[in-house]
């Protein structure tokens, strides 16, 4: 099949990683080519999705006359089988393709909006939440995947050493980007109650809530800044903590079960499709203490094998394909 993926975006994140770890896969059997936006460094990391797509995926850039223009004439030009687009900016410019497009599907990495996504021909949603609220499309419901492998013991080291972590010290990790959905000022707070003698709390990531979360922290929270082998660091950790209020997926919880580590989680969203089979591990969003008490129980676990089989690229890789032949068949009646 002759694929196109679409997106118009200047974050490197879960989204960004999701299309270029696709595309790649997809390379290896399909004619794969990605359509990204003129600006795509990320402001607060500095990375570009552009280091993360590489051959044999074809990697195009929007011009000056922007994305929609840039879309509408590459496929003009170029007979593809599939439009596949990511995020509600080129999800809507797409909606305006000519009557005879190629397949038009959409995977949602966040809420359903019928401007965005009204006009496509099928919707992959990433959670089960996503699938409860769209009526009248053709969807499926394929989980994000983690290509992360077991901890590695030398970088358990490393990251300790880096920042000045004892070897006893049991070490809390928390990841993502700092803005106010993720909860991580609720998490700091849920730290100081718990009363771990001998443990620490890392933040990874970086964003605009950067200063106030530093303000709020005391000398046992270390900003471990933006990590660009956050699965590798994650050995570097006794336990993992989400605490976020809203969360569309959360891949960084399948790296961290990657890594075998015990995890604690607010029930937010994909997060309960994730911990499914162990519903010991989440807590409600917004609850201090129930994120206090998660915190503590880390502390009484030891590391765990998950079972991730499901949760690996190229099972979803070939869900999705099944789910773009479905579609093609469907347009064809």
């Amino acid at each position: 099949m002759r694929i196109l993926h679409c997106i118009d975006t200047q974050e490197v994140a879960g989204t960004e990683r999701h299309v270029a770890e696709l595309a790649a896969f997809q390379a290896r059997g399909h004619e794969v080519t990605v359509l990204i936006g003129r600006r795509t460094a990320d402001p607060f990391t500095g990375e570009d999705i552009i280091s993360r797509l590489c051959a044999p995926v074809e990697t195009l850039r929007a011009g000056r006359s922007g994305y929609g223009a840039a879309l509408a004439a590459l496929t003009r030009r170029r007979r593809f089988d599939i439009v596949h687009t990511h995020l509600g900016r080129a999800s809507f410019r797409a909606r305006w393709l000519a009557a005879r497009r190629p397949a038009l599907i959409a995977t949602l990495h966040n809420r359903y909006a019928p401007r965005a996504y009204g006009g496509h021909d099928g919707l992959i949603c990433i959670a089960r939440w996503q699938a409860e609220r769209v009526t009248g499309k053709h969807l499926a419901v394929i989980g994000n995947w983690t290509q992360a492998g077991p901890p590695e013991p030398v970088r358990r080291a490393a990251l300790r050493a880096e920042f000045g972590i004892g070897a006893d010290e049991f070490l809390i990790g928390a990841a993502g980007r700092f803005v106010p959905e993720k909860r991580f000022d609720l998490l700091i707070e849920a730290f100081r109650h718990a009363g771990l003698p001998g443990a620490r709390l890392i933040l990874f990531g970086a964003g605009p809530e950067e200063s106030r979360l530093r303000g709020l922290a005391d000398s046992g929270v270390i900003f471990g800044g933006y990590r660009a082998d956050l699965p590798g660091d994650l050995a570097g950790l006794d336990g993992f903590v989400l605490p976020s209020r809203r969360e569309p997926f959360g891949l960084v919880l399948l790296e961290a079960m990657a890594a075998r580590l015990p995890v604690c989680a607010t029930g937010a969203g994909g997060v309960t499709d994730i911990l499914a089979e162990a519903p010991d591990c989440l807590v409600p969003p917004e609850d201090v203490g129930a994120l206090a008490e998660g915190l503590r129980r880390l502390r009484r676990q030891g590391a765990r094998d998950w079972a991730l089989d499901r949760w690996r690229l190229p099972v979803r890789a070939a869900e999705i394909e099944t789910f773009y032949r479905s579609v093609v068949a469907m347009r064809r009646r």
